[in-house]
């Protein structure tokens, strides 16, 4: 057999793929609460100085600045009051704006805006550092979903300080703290900001997290490295050398060796672990597989045995049933085939016909209980006794009573078996028959289809002693023809349970009714098979079909 990948490799791959999903998760884990963490501050700290600068407007009244849209004295004081707080914070804008129309959010206006005194001395003019009262802002500086943000804020006349993160093609991804202006009337006017760089804070982030990757991953190796050393030294090593013992006996085995010059080399494993115990076990298992091969010899040459005296029993149960068709070939008032199909080597099913006296034919149809070789040898001797008994000139149900009592006087095993037999009265068609406990049979009318003759039947015969069995006959006309079976073919069964049954029977029987009866045998069998498919046949499947012609073809 082609090897696979080795345990050594497989615990190489193994390690490593166990250790890198490892060290991945600890660093995604890691990145996501520093993240957490760090954003968490930082939120925290926008919205301290969010508040800082609203307080500073409520005292300087700007929201009543921003309402009349004017620029008093106190709005340059204002400004001062914000350049301090910039001053004094790590923030990247602090800024004021208003909806010029509240209901369009691209109407968005400065109001004022703080500078530290860093970027005031850079030597530029004040109008170009400073927003003034009524500046547009940039197109593109707001991204629509933090427009329509900051108009929810204005319009609800919302209270607290809220934080977002948004992203401009201006200014990137920013950190957006906001609280709304209101005027000495309470009305919303506008909002204070605060806005701090988040990509400073990414930058951070992927410092750390590359830092604790390379870690991670260093100490990984080193892991790995160790493990392997150890898993080699108390794991791989004693399971190779099992497998070099075992490899070698199975080589023994494939080359034919004799069971006594076997030989398991024996594996020593120092630690009491559970390899100890699979190294005995296998050294176990080497000698019973020796032991077995001593003993299979004689097993084999006893199967041998059995199979050809199963053989034996398969022919002698063939010679017995009738197998020869036409079976009567100057008769032609009626034409006959039947078949049986055994589960195993040897059936219980059996069929069987004979000329009583010339104008009387006997036709049995019977199935013992049981299967393989008991239900055969009841089998031979139920239909010993039946064709005895008919052969003494006694009716169909004198036949069967007798059979009953033949069997039930010396029946140690308790076996039974359903026969159907009817005596056919050659001259008119009719047919005298007696049911003990088998299926109905199918008849077919001429020019009509086959359907069931649901007349009702005995007991099995073996069943009890002192049975009497009734008698109900069948008028058959010339093109009529009698369809006999045994429960294996209703009963037959796919590999999901489901039963052929009557119903698929008759359709099957009435497919083509003008068939001779060897061919509906046939039309039969295959139906069977192809409702079963793969599946296993559990019961013998035996049929019989008689078409009567008419006593006026005896010349024919």
């Amino acid at each position: 057999m082609k090897k696979g990948i080795g345990i050594n490799t497989t615990a190489v791959i193994a390690a490593v793929v166990f250790m890198g999903i490892l060290t991945t998760a600890i660093a995604s884990i890691g990145y996501k609460l520093y993240y957490d963490n760090v954003m968490d501050n930082y939120v925290s700290y926008t919205k301290t100085v969010v508040e800082y600068a609203s307080r500073a407007a409520e005292e300087y009244s700007f929201g009543d600045m921003v309402a009349a849209r004017e620029m008093p004295d106190g709005y340059e004081k204002f400004r001062s009051e914000l350049n301090k707080i910039k001053d004094c914070s790590n923030i990247e804008y602090l800024y004021a704006i208003y909806f010029e129309d509240i209901y369009d959010i691209y109407s968005l206006h400065y109001a004022i805006n703080a500078k530290t005194q860093e970027e005031l001395s850079s030597g530029r003019p004040l109008s170009e550092i400073y927003s003034y009262m009524g500046k547009p802002c940039e197109q593109g500086a707001f991204a629509d979903d933090t427009l329509l943000i900051l108009q929810k804020a204005v319009k609800e006349k919302n209270r607290s300080t809220g934080t977002m993160e948004g992203y401009s093609e201006g200014y990137g991804y920013m950190l957006n703290g906001y609280h709304v202006i209101y005027d000495s009337n309470d009305n919303a006017v506008g909002l204070i900001c605060v806005e701090i760089n988040i990509n400073k804070i990414n930058e951070c982030v992927q410092r750390y997290i590359t830092l604790v990757i390379i870690t991670a991953f260093v100490l990984a190796a080193i892991t790995i490295i160790l493990y392997l050393f150890y898993i080699r030294r108390h794991l791989i090593k004693p399971i190779l050398s099992i497998e070099k013992s075992s490899e070698a006996f199975v080589k023994q085995i494939q080359n034919n060796a004799a069971p006594e010059d076997l030989i398991y080399e024996k594996v020593s494993i120092r630690s009491g672990n559970e390899l100890h115990l699979l190294a005995d076990n296998v050294q176990s298992l080497a000698d019973s597989v020796a032991s077995y091969m001593n003993n299979l010899k004689t097993v084999t040459a006893d199967r041998e045995r059995i199979s050809a005296e199963l053989n034996t029993a398969t022919m002698i149960q063939q010679s017995m049933l009738p197998h020869v068709f036409p079976p009567f070939p100057d008769r032609k008032e009626f034409d006959l085939f039947a078949s049986m199909t055994p589960a195993r080597e040897v059936g219980g099913d059996f069929y069987d016909f004979f000329l009583i006296d010339d104008d009387h034919l006997g036709i049995v149809m019977a199935d013992v209980s049981g299967k393989g070789v008991p239900a055969a040898l009841f089998m031979m001797v139920s239909k010993v006794i039946i064709q005895s008994c008919a052969m003494l000139g006694r009716s169909a149900g004198e036949t069967l009573t007798k059979t009953n009592e033949a069997i039930c006087s010396n029946n140690q095993a308790g076996m039974f078996v359903t026969v159907w037999f009817g005596i056919l009265e050659i001259s008119t068609g009719r047919i005298t028959a007696a049911n003990g406990g088998h299926e109905y049979p199918a008849i077919m009318k001429a020019n009509g289809e086959f359907e069931l003759i649901r007349k009702k039947s005995g007991l099995v015969v073996g069943g009890l002693p002192e049975i009497r069995y009734k008698e109900y006959e069948i008028a058959l006309e010339p093109g009529d023809k009698l369809f006999l079976y045994t429960d294996g073919v209703p009963e037959a069964k796919d590999k999901d349970k489901n039963m052929f049954g009557l119903d698929r029977m008759l359709d099957t029987l009435n497919e083509d009714k003008g068939a001779s009866p060897e061919k509906i045998l046939a039309n039969v069998r295959n139906a069977v098979n192809a409702f079963v498919k793969d599946a296993e046949q559990f019961d013998d499947m035996t049929m019989l079909c008689i078409e009567y012609k008419g006593a006026d073809h005896e010349t024919d």
